[in-house]
């Protein structure tokens, strides 16, 4: 059920919930022009979602002749209302970096109780851009509860293998769609760190990290951040960046039919929440592989109806997009700063 600020209920059950890789969550729904909520619903409006207990900001109000179409984000803006003119985290782990700029009346939980520290620098940030910034410096997710008011860091890579599985003679409703790319693979990087910091001294001699799994070609790549002063730290974060680089990116939107979400008593294992790895069999390109929910596309009263993307790679195609045009266009991004500096 969606619900207004004011009480009053909106007359339709048939939208849906995006939930984002960055924890920016989205609600869509139609509206009938002639119902009396969508006299008051404007840009800013907050509405309550009941499954989830989330509340939302309208965003995008585009009505026609008889209906309404409407977007809305998870409202955040508790976490927009202080501006930090200079901001420097110092060498922090994510969870205290989060919890520093955190709202007052909000609570910050560690999944996994991570202890990589990294250095953030930005030019007038929010704590909500800092919090964007800090899912691609520490490689993690943050999913955001606004009833609850807590912000629960997640770092997708650590997530196991489940029990669930996509397959078009059990669960997938048509044809995967696929897409699949290696123009950005490489097999072996060389990292540098701040002052010129290699890894040699602690990986036995070599300047260089390799993997070779998918190919035995030799395709080299260079990684500098002189964030790292700490060799180690270096060798193992560019041991990742290889591991997934030396992969060809491939996603899949999958039309599936949500068993958990329909019968959860019947299918407890068949869980395709956010992040949730199963494994994928493409019978039409002669394919398996294990795949990790990139977004999920919710229909809370028509699960039926519920989609989901997934992908082999550490980074979605979408995150990895996103992420290229705010390093290149947001001035708060590492990239701009760095650009500024000079």
């Amino acid at each position: 059920m969606l619900q207004i600020e004011n009480g009053m209920q909106i007359a339709t059950d048939a939208y849906y919930i995006q939930h984002m890789e960055n924890g920016l969550d989205e609600l869509h729904f139609e509206v009938s022009i002639s119902d009396p909520a969508y006299r008051v619903l404007q840009e800013e409006s907050r509405i309550l979602e009941t499954t989830e207990h989330q509340i939302y900001t309208v965003k995008q109000i585009n009505a026609g002749t008889h209906d309404a179409n409407i977007g809305c984000r998870l409202d955040l803006s508790a976490w927009q209302t202080r501006l930090y003119i200079e901001y420097k985290s110092l060498n922090r782990t994510a969870a205290a970096v989060l919890s520093a700029v955190a709202p007052a009346d909000w609570t910050v939980k560690d999944a996994t109780i991570q202890q990589k520290k990294r250095e953030i620098e930005m030019d007038a940030p929010t704590p909500l851009e800092i919090a964007e910034q800090m899912q691609e410096t520490f490689e993690c997710a943050i999913r955001f509860d606004t009833h609850s008011k807590t912000a629960t860091l997640l770092y997708p890579e650590e997530k196991p293998l489940s029990n669930a599985y996509a397959v078009d003679t059990v669960n997938l409703r048509s044809v995967p769609m696929f897409k699949g790319k290696s123009t950005d693979l490489y097999t072996r990087l060389y990292p540098i760190g701040k002052d010129g910091l290699r890894i040699a001294s602690v990986n036995d001699g070599k300047d260089y990290v390799e993997n070779l799994t998918y190919t035995d070609q030799i395709i080299c790549a260079v990684w500098k951040d002189e964030r790292y002063t700490d060799v180690e730290s270096l060798r193992d974060d560019a041991q990742k960046r290889v591991d997934a680089a030396s992969q060809p990116e491939r996603s899949w939107t999958l039309d599936i039919v949500d068993l958990k979400r329909i019968d959860a008593d019947r299918w407890p294992d068949m869980d395709l929440s956010l992040f949730s790895v199963l494994r994928l069999v493409d019978s039409y390109k002669g394919f398996s592989a294990n795949v990790q929910v990139r977004e999920d596309k919710v229909y809370p009263y028509y699960p039926e109806k519920n989609e989901i993307t997934v992908s082999t790679s550490a980074k979605s195609v979408q995150r990895t997009l996103r992420g290229l045009y705010r390093q290149i266009y947001n001035p708060n991004s590492e990239f701009y700063q760095r650009l500024r500096a000079r």
